[in-house]
């Protein structure tokens, strides 16, 4: 049964990380945060409320978002985003950013990859890079945020169970760029352009950097209408001119934003930032 609180909790966890949880959702309360409070010795949904809206407690609020928000990862995930940014979209920033000479030479490509969760985001456009661009890997510069602190501490790890190896890379990539362990595999950084992971809040926290690509799957899809604008409009002031922004498959640009081109490649499609004045979309008044 839900308790009273639940609703304020909604709305204090809306305010922390801009998650809109429906009232049907609110059971999650109870399974997610019991953890939380035992740890805490709390015993009253309320006194969890009232910690959180005080917000003194760095790592109470990260335990928080840690058990709330959505971990859904895999490597390669909708593998054929995958193939786009591989057969795609680098070789046509290759094209426009090549520098002549004897050899030719590129500009340091930059790579945003918001909401990464645990980091096997990351790490496949990584993989999928040195694989099929290596001579780019000096040049490409990763960075891979999250709003959990315990999520960018794994992935700055690199280090994952078997269980989740077996979640979308192959023996190939296995063998290749992964280092044996107890239980598991380590990521050979050594292998992969340079990685950067950070604690990032993508609403209340600048982007302080422009980027080539972003990657921004599967995250405005748990906003409100306000909130997948306020997103859409920081990571489009975070892009260079002839940036590609890159959604999940079921997010879409269409009525929100205009200064996109929709592009696709096989099943895959993305949007690049439209310098020309192509009309697209029309914006919401």
């Amino acid at each position: 049964m839900n308790d009273a609180t639940f609703p304020a909790i909604a709305t204090a966890i809306k305010k922390l990380t801009g998650l809109h949880i429906e009232p049907e959702k609110y059971y999650l309360f109870e399974h997610r945060f019991a953890d939380v409070m035992r740890e805490y010795k709390l015993t009253a949904y309320g006194e969890l409320l009232a910690a959180i809206e005080n917000g003194g407690d760095r790592h109470l609020l990260s335990r928080v978002i840690e058990k709330i928000t959505t971990h859904e990862t895999r490597f390669f995930r909708d593998e054929s985003i995958f193939d786009a940014l591989a057969q795609q979209i680098i070789p046509e920033w290759k094209e426009a950013h090549a520098i002549p000479g004897d050899t030719l030479q590129y500009p340091e490509l930059r790579i945003f990859s918001a909401a990464c969760s645990t980091g096997q985001e990351v790490y496949s456009i990584a993989m999928i890079l040195a694989e099929m661009h290596p001579t780019l890997v000096k040049k490409v510069r990763i960075i891979g945020s999250d709003i959990s602190e315990e999520s960018v501490a794994k992935a700055r790890s690199g280090e994952y169970t078997e269980f989740e190896l077996s979640r979308g890379l192959t023996e190939k990539y296995r063998k290749k760029y992964f280092i044996s362990i107890a239980g598991g595999a380590r990521i050979d950084k050594a292998l992969l352009p340079a990685i950067e992971f950070r604690q990032m809040n993508l609403l209340a926290d600048r982007v302080d950097q422009r980027f080539d690509i972003i990657f921004c799957r599967n995250v405005a899809y748990y906003f409100e209408p306000e909130a997948r604008v306020a997103l859409f409009e920081k990571m489009q002031r975070a892009l260079v001119a002839d940036g590609v922004l890159i959604l999940g498959s079921a997010e879409s640009l269409s009525g929100i934003m205009t200064d996109y081109v929709l592009r696709e490649y096989g099943l895959a499609r993305y949007y690049e930032l439209n310098t020309v004045n192509v009309t697209m979309f029309a914006r919401k008044k």
